[in-house]
Protein backbone atom coordinates (compact mmCIF):
# COMPACT_ATOMS: atom_id res chain seq x y z
CA UNK A 1 0.00 0.00 0.00
CA UNK A 2 1.85 3.42 -1.00
CA UNK A 3 1.76 6.04 1.82
CA UNK A 4 -0.37 9.46 2.04
CA UNK A 5 1.06 12.53 1.42
CA UNK A 6 0.22 15.49 3.96
CA UNK A 7 -0.09 19.49 2.29
CA UNK A 8 -1.51 22.31 3.42
CA UNK A 9 -4.12 23.90 1.73
CA UNK A 10 -2.46 26.90 0.59
CA UNK A 11 -0.42 24.25 -1.18
CA UNK A 12 -3.47 23.25 -3.72
CA UNK A 13 -4.09 25.48 -6.59
CA UNK A 14 -6.42 25.02 -9.28
CA UNK A 15 -5.72 21.38 -10.47
CA UNK A 16 -2.50 21.45 -9.17
CA UNK A 17 -0.97 20.28 -6.21
CA UNK A 18 2.83 20.54 -4.37
CA UNK A 19 4.37 18.70 -1.97
CA UNK A 20 6.97 20.62 -0.20
CA UNK A 21 9.93 20.30 2.14
CA UNK A 22 10.26 16.79 4.31
CA UNK A 23 6.97 15.13 2.04
CA UNK A 24 8.69 15.94 -1.16
CA UNK A 25 12.04 14.65 -0.01
CA UNK A 26 10.14 11.18 1.26
CA UNK A 27 8.48 10.98 -2.30
CA UNK A 28 11.29 11.66 -4.27
CA UNK A 29 14.15 10.16 -2.62
CA UNK A 30 12.78 7.43 -0.25
CA UNK A 31 9.93 6.16 -2.19
CA UNK A 32 11.32 6.90 -5.54
CA UNK A 33 8.26 8.63 -7.24
CA UNK A 34 9.64 10.02 -10.34
CA UNK A 35 7.55 12.25 -13.00
CA UNK A 36 4.68 10.33 -14.36
CA UNK A 37 3.81 8.20 -10.74
CA UNK A 38 0.17 8.67 -9.24
CA UNK A 39 -0.04 9.33 -5.68
CA UNK A 40 -2.07 10.31 -2.86
CA UNK A 41 -2.27 13.24 -0.73
CA UNK A 42 -4.43 14.40 2.22
CA UNK A 43 -5.00 18.66 3.11
CA UNK A 44 -6.16 18.08 6.26
CA UNK A 45 -9.18 19.56 5.92
CA UNK A 46 -11.42 16.43 4.72
CA UNK A 47 -9.91 16.32 1.39
CA UNK A 48 -8.29 13.20 -0.37
CA UNK A 49 -6.33 13.79 -3.93
CA UNK A 50 -5.47 11.29 -6.63
CA UNK A 51 -2.39 12.87 -8.32
CA UNK A 52 0.29 12.86 -11.21
CA UNK A 53 3.98 13.95 -10.70
CA UNK A 54 4.30 16.58 -13.46
CA UNK A 55 7.26 17.96 -11.94
CA UNK A 56 10.28 17.75 -9.54
CA UNK A 57 12.63 19.80 -7.74
CA UNK A 58 14.91 19.94 -5.01
CA UNK A 59 12.40 20.62 -2.64
CA UNK A 60 9.42 20.33 -4.39
CA UNK A 61 6.95 18.33 -5.98
CA UNK A 62 3.87 19.21 -8.57
CA UNK A 63 1.79 17.40 -8.88
CA UNK A 64 -1.90 17.18 -11.40
CA UNK A 65 -4.79 16.61 -9.93
CA UNK A 66 -6.71 13.50 -11.06
CA UNK A 67 -9.92 13.40 -8.85
CA UNK A 68 -10.65 14.28 -5.56
CA UNK A 69 -12.13 12.49 -2.77
CA UNK A 70 -14.43 14.30 0.36
CA UNK A 71 -14.19 12.42 4.19
CA UNK A 72 -11.51 10.45 2.83
CA UNK A 73 -11.01 7.43 5.46
CA UNK A 74 -12.88 10.10 8.15
CA UNK A 75 -15.75 8.27 10.12
CA UNK A 76 -19.09 9.36 10.50
CA UNK A 77 -19.18 10.22 14.75
CA UNK A 78 -17.17 13.17 15.54
CA UNK A 79 -15.73 12.58 18.91
CA UNK A 80 -13.59 15.17 20.65
CA UNK A 81 -10.93 13.91 23.46
CA UNK A 82 -10.42 16.32 26.69
CA UNK A 83 -7.33 14.30 28.28
CA UNK A 84 -5.61 15.05 31.68
CA UNK A 85 -1.71 15.81 30.87
CA UNK A 86 0.20 13.77 32.83
CA UNK A 87 4.29 13.56 33.04
CA UNK A 88 6.31 12.12 30.63
CA UNK A 89 5.23 11.58 26.77
CA UNK A 90 2.03 10.35 27.44
CA UNK A 91 -0.36 12.89 25.82
CA UNK A 92 1.85 12.41 22.93
CA UNK A 93 0.66 8.51 22.87
CA UNK A 94 -3.02 9.63 23.10
CA UNK A 95 -2.48 11.64 20.30
CA UNK A 96 -0.80 8.79 17.97
CA UNK A 97 -3.57 6.40 18.95
CA UNK A 98 -6.31 8.41 19.23
CA UNK A 99 -5.91 10.23 15.86
CA UNK A 100 -5.39 6.58 14.75
CA UNK A 101 -9.08 5.29 15.87
CA UNK A 102 -10.56 8.64 14.52
CA UNK A 103 -10.98 11.05 17.20
CA UNK A 104 -11.17 15.21 15.78
CA UNK A 105 -10.22 17.57 18.15
CA UNK A 106 -8.41 16.95 21.20
CA UNK A 107 -8.38 19.35 24.33
CA UNK A 108 -5.17 18.92 26.47
CA UNK A 109 -6.24 19.82 30.38
CA UNK A 110 -4.17 20.61 33.76
CA UNK A 111 -6.41 18.93 35.99
CA UNK A 112 -6.55 19.32 40.09
CA UNK A 113 -4.49 16.24 40.14
CA UNK A 114 -2.55 16.61 37.50
CA UNK A 115 1.55 16.30 38.52
CA UNK A 116 3.03 18.61 35.93
CA UNK A 117 3.39 22.40 35.53
CA UNK A 118 3.79 24.40 32.52
CA UNK A 119 5.74 27.66 33.51
CA UNK A 120 6.09 29.38 30.09
CA UNK A 121 4.65 30.16 26.60
CA UNK A 122 8.19 28.82 25.30
CA UNK A 123 7.05 25.08 26.51
CA UNK A 124 3.53 25.42 25.44
CA UNK A 125 4.48 26.33 21.89
CA UNK A 126 6.80 23.45 22.02
CA UNK A 127 4.13 20.93 22.91
CA UNK A 128 1.54 22.00 20.59
CA UNK A 129 4.34 22.01 17.79
CA UNK A 130 5.25 18.16 18.83
CA UNK A 131 1.75 17.25 19.49
CA UNK A 132 0.41 18.45 15.85
CA UNK A 133 3.51 16.41 14.12
CA UNK A 134 2.33 13.61 16.27
CA UNK A 135 -1.15 14.15 15.09
CA UNK A 136 -0.28 14.31 10.93
CA UNK A 137 2.03 11.46 11.23
CA UNK A 138 -0.58 9.49 12.73
CA UNK A 139 -3.60 10.68 10.11
CA UNK A 140 -1.02 9.66 7.41
CA UNK A 141 -0.30 6.25 8.83
CA UNK A 142 -4.24 5.42 9.07
CA UNK A 143 -4.92 6.56 5.84
CA UNK A 144 -7.22 10.08 7.33
CA UNK A 145 -7.88 13.32 5.45
CA UNK A 146 -9.24 15.21 8.28
CA UNK A 147 -5.91 16.90 10.90
CA UNK A 148 -7.41 16.63 14.20
CA UNK A 149 -7.86 19.78 16.03
CA UNK A 150 -5.09 20.47 18.86
CA UNK A 151 -6.90 22.75 21.12
CA UNK A 152 -4.38 25.14 23.88
CA UNK A 153 -3.97 23.54 27.22
CA UNK A 154 -6.96 24.43 29.66
CA UNK A 155 -8.20 23.67 32.82
CA UNK A 156 -11.01 21.60 33.73
CA UNK A 157 -13.40 23.58 33.96
CA UNK A 158 -12.88 26.13 30.80
CA UNK A 159 -12.77 22.28 28.86
CA UNK A 160 -16.25 21.70 30.15
CA UNK A 161 -17.16 25.23 28.93
CA UNK A 162 -15.97 24.54 25.53
CA UNK A 163 -17.83 21.56 25.26
CA UNK A 164 -21.40 22.64 26.40
CA UNK A 165 -22.75 22.61 23.21
CA UNK A 166 -21.61 18.95 22.55
CA UNK A 167 -24.81 16.71 23.21
CA UNK A 168 -23.15 13.64 24.47
CA UNK A 169 -20.33 13.92 27.10
CA UNK A 170 -19.07 11.31 29.38
CA UNK A 171 -16.45 11.52 31.79
CA UNK A 172 -14.77 8.36 32.93
CA UNK A 173 -13.43 7.94 36.45
CA UNK A 174 -12.36 4.90 37.87
CA UNK A 175 -13.50 6.04 41.59
CA UNK A 176 -16.61 7.75 40.82
CA UNK A 177 -18.21 6.08 37.77
CA UNK A 178 -20.46 3.77 39.38
CA UNK A 179 -21.76 2.24 36.50
CA UNK A 180 -20.37 1.55 32.85
CA UNK A 181 -21.39 3.11 29.18
CA UNK A 182 -24.19 0.97 28.90
CA UNK A 183 -26.17 3.13 31.55
CA UNK A 184 -26.44 5.35 29.09
CA UNK A 185 -28.45 5.90 25.81
CA UNK A 186 -27.28 6.49 22.62
CA UNK A 187 -29.08 7.83 19.51
CA UNK A 188 -27.95 6.60 16.17
CA UNK A 189 -28.62 10.38 15.28
CA UNK A 190 -26.47 11.37 17.64
CA UNK A 191 -22.62 11.77 16.03
CA UNK A 192 -21.15 14.02 18.23
CA UNK A 193 -19.70 13.23 21.62
CA UNK A 194 -17.15 14.46 24.09
CA UNK A 195 -14.79 12.06 26.43
CA UNK A 196 -13.27 13.16 29.44
CA UNK A 197 -10.43 11.26 30.72
CA UNK A 198 -8.37 12.34 33.68
CA UNK A 199 -4.82 11.91 34.95
CA UNK A 200 -2.39 9.03 36.42
CA UNK A 201 -4.48 10.12 39.56
CA UNK A 202 -7.83 10.79 38.34
CA UNK A 203 -10.83 13.51 38.79
CA UNK A 204 -11.03 15.01 41.75
CA UNK A 205 -14.49 15.37 43.92
CA UNK A 206 -14.56 19.01 42.83
CA UNK A 207 -14.31 18.07 39.28
CA UNK A 208 -16.86 15.41 39.01
CA UNK A 209 -19.41 17.49 40.94
CA UNK A 210 -18.85 20.46 38.44
CA UNK A 211 -19.14 17.65 35.36
CA UNK A 212 -22.51 16.34 36.65
CA UNK A 213 -24.16 19.60 37.37
CA UNK A 214 -23.32 20.78 33.47
CA UNK A 215 -24.97 17.46 32.63
CA UNK A 216 -22.08 15.09 32.02
CA UNK A 217 -22.37 11.57 32.53
CA UNK A 218 -19.65 9.69 34.71
CA UNK A 219 -19.10 6.53 34.13
CA UNK A 220 -16.34 3.44 34.77
CA UNK A 221 -14.27 1.71 31.90
CA UNK A 222 -15.09 -1.60 34.08
CA UNK A 223 -13.12 -3.13 37.34
CA UNK A 224 -9.66 -3.24 36.13
CA UNK A 225 -7.94 0.82 35.93
CA UNK A 226 -6.06 1.60 33.36
CA UNK A 227 -2.81 3.82 32.65
CA UNK A 228 -3.78 7.25 31.20
CA UNK A 229 -2.71 6.76 27.99
CA UNK A 230 -4.33 3.09 27.86
CA UNK A 231 -7.99 4.77 29.20
CA UNK A 232 -8.07 7.19 26.32
CA UNK A 233 -7.63 4.71 22.98
CA UNK A 234 -9.55 2.36 24.89
CA UNK A 235 -12.67 4.71 25.61
CA UNK A 236 -12.29 6.14 21.99
CA UNK A 237 -12.63 1.96 20.73
CA UNK A 238 -15.83 1.73 22.63
CA UNK A 239 -17.51 4.78 21.61
CA UNK A 240 -16.41 3.93 17.85
CA UNK A 241 -17.72 0.63 17.91
CA UNK A 242 -20.97 2.30 19.19
CA UNK A 243 -21.19 4.08 16.55
CA UNK A 244 -20.76 0.93 14.15
CA UNK A 245 -16.92 2.53 12.83
CA UNK A 246 -15.39 -0.31 13.66
CA UNK A 247 -17.33 -3.42 11.92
Amino acid sequence: MTPIYYTLPDNIVEDLLYLKDAEAHHARNVMRLKIGDPLMAVDGVGNAYNCMIEKSSKNELCCKIVSKVRNFGEPMCRITLAAGLSTGYKFDEVIQRCTELGVSRFIPMLTEKSKIKIENDNRIKTRLNRWSKVAAASMKQTRRSYLPVIEPIVDFQSALKMVRDIPGRIVFDPTYGKNGLDSISFSPEDKQTCLFIGPESGFSADEIKDAEEQGCHVVTLGKRVLRTENASPAAVAIIMNLFCELR
